[in-house]
């Protein structure tokens, strides 16, 4: 039997939330930590036991998701967040993606694409709605080559790095760069990781956006 996925649920909508729990309950993989009914219980769950992933709506009450996202990855920065809402506007996207946040899904996603996410996440990959995807893609085309980068930002990666840098910034997930370079997937997520800290950011997609704005890659 493959390792459990552990995860903690949190959306404010009673039928909503009961739906996810059921969906989830079905998958075998998925072993559920807590149901909770708005930020301050799911950070409160997470940080007394952290999960693998965190299944978070952003419009709830005590806290947002995006500040619970950002609380829990002060702390526990092993939380693969995925994002779970009916929110889609530019500045509640990229805000979630520079708390950290790791997937955007929309409410009307299905639930296999639910579960799909939660598996994704778990091995440190994103999987965002087309829609939301096509929001950040049309952000990298946007970038102006008469943008002014400051030269006193500098971001020292490896060839290694760099070239998995440039096949993230593609839209591949871990397992098919790690196929396409013929190296261990474990290596391919300890060379994101390295990334991420070296660019600054919480997220693959963000470093994918810093990269093309930073011209560390191709526009995509």
């Amino acid at each position: 039997m493959s390792q459990q996925i552990r995860i903690v649920i949190a959306d404010d909508e009673a039928p909503y939330r009961k739906a996810l729990e059921k969906t989830l309950t079905l998958a075998p993989e998925c072993e559920i930590l807590a149901v909770c009914k708005d930020g301050q219980e799911a950070l409160d769950a997470c940080l007394s036991d952290p999960p693998d992933v965190l299944l978070t709506d952003i419009n709830m009450p005590r806290m947002n998701g995006i500040e619970l996202v950002r609380r829990i990855l002060r702390q526990e920065k092993g939380v693969n967040v995925v994002i779970l809402t009916v929110k889609e506007d530019d500045d509640t996207v990229y805000e979630a993606f520079r708390a950290g946040a790791l997937g955007y899904l929309l409410k009307t996603s299905t639930p296999q694409d639910v579960v799909d996410a939660i598996r994704l996440a778990e091995r440190g990959e994103a999987k965002i709605t087309p829609r939301i995807a096509s929001k950040v893609l049309e952000d990298f085309r946007r970038v102006k080559e008469e943008e002014e980068i400051d030269d006193t930002e500098l971001y020292v990666l490896s060839d290694r790095e760099q070239e998995i840098l440039d096949l993230v910034a593609q839209g591949l997930r871990n397992k098919e760069i790690a196929a396409k370079l013929t190296i261990a997937e474990k290596t391919v997520k300890n060379h994101v990781s390295n990334i991420l800290k070296a660019l600054q950011v919480n997220s693959r997609t963000e470093a994918a956006m810093k990269a093309v704005k930073a011209r560390l890659v191709e526009k995509v």
